[in-house]
């Protein structure tokens, strides 16, 4: 089985050069299997999926090399057509990566890379979701459908994301901004606007009546995997392969409960505590009810819009798992 990696040129520079160190190493016989591929700019990888899948040669694995961003690439030109992904983890974060590995792995190319090259995996079918944007009438936005591999969210979330990306593109080559981008984010984010009007409706995955809530909120995620942001835990119980969706809303609060709730939800210890509503679904309906439309991410990728749905279509995209 052919092995196409897809290599983000911008990843983590010592990761990239570990990845660079460990491909030298290959064997012959297993280069022979192996081709590579790298980005020269954003969305380049999704380019070149989309130029490998048309190919006939349908016996092949899209490893998929970089970080958050370069997975959600990837991802949302796979789902759908049958061929597996792989993840070797070079970002920053690597978050959908602490959902579908060890440790181990998830720290190491050279783990992935071994385990590659001979055939020491498997491929699992996983749940992805369906973003779906709609305009005031209730129309769907052009262009706005996507795949989602790990978590959407909107409120807090994004204000922080908008921070924090600001950061990193004032420094790009600083590792210790790209590492604490998040962190310092998150904490200016707390005493700046940290209240969003809207409700939601979900369907959920036990049969029982759909859940709803209106109010105004700090945030709410939608989960396939557990974690985010480099490291936030919004949903620790989720899986990527169960066929529900991890929803999690954190209502209006004073700065100190906030600091506080923030806190647990990054540990992923939020669950069940005053002001915080968890439940798992097949499918949510988030609307705005001011003037001000939805700003949300998901996957890191912003999106905007009146109306925003999530839905959780199993089994959408077969995934390699290690060892």
């Amino acid at each position: 089985m052919r092995k196409l990696f897809i290599v983000n040129s911008k990843s983590d520079s010592e990761r990239l050069e570990d990845f660079r160190r460990s491909v030298e190493g290959f064997a012959p016989d297993h280069k022979a299997d192996c081709e590579f591929f790298y980005t020269e700019y954003a969305g380049h990888a999704g380019e070149l999926v989309r130029e490998l899948a048309a190919s006939d040669d349908k016996d092949m694995i899209i490893v998929a090399c970089g970080g958050d961003g370069t997975v959600h690439e990837v991802a949302n030109v796979l789902a759908g057509t049958g061929t597996a992904m792989a993840v070797v983890p070079m970002g920053t974060g690597n978050d959908f990566a602490r959902s579908i590995m060890d440790e181990n792995h998830r720290r190491s190319c050279d783990y992935c890379l071994s385990e590659l090259i001979k055939d020491d995996f498997s491929i699992k079918p996983i749940d992805l979701i369906k973003v779906e944007s709609f305009d005031s009438d209730g129309n769907l936005i052009p262009g706005s459908s996507a795949w989602c591999n790990n978590v959407a969210s909107i409120g807090l979330d994004t204000a922080v994301q908008l921070r924090a990306k600001s950061m990193v593109n004032r420094h790009p080559k600083s590792a210790i901004v790209r590492k604490t981008a998040y962190a310092f984010a998150a904490v200016t984010s707390l005493f700046g606007s940290r209240s969003f009007d809207f409700c939601y409706k979900a369907v959920r995955g036990d049969g029982k009546d759909p859940v709803s809530g209106e109010r105004r909120y700090t945030l709410i995620s939608v989960c396939n995997g557990s974690y985010y942001g480099n490291g936030f835990c919004p949903a620790p119980q989720a899986r990527v392969n169960d066929g529900l969706l991890s929803v999690c809303s954190v209502s209006d609060v004073k700065l100190a409960r906030a600091v506080y709730l923030i806190i647990k939800y990054s540990k992923g210890k939020h669950i069940g505590l005053k002001d915080i509503d968890s439940f798992e679904v097949t499918s949510v309906d988030v609307t705005a009810t001011s003037e001000k439309r939805l700003n949300g991410n998901y996957d890191g990728e912003d999106f905007s819009g009146v109306s925003v749905r999530f839905t959780c279509v199993p089994g959408a995209l077969n995934l390699v798992y290690y060892g």
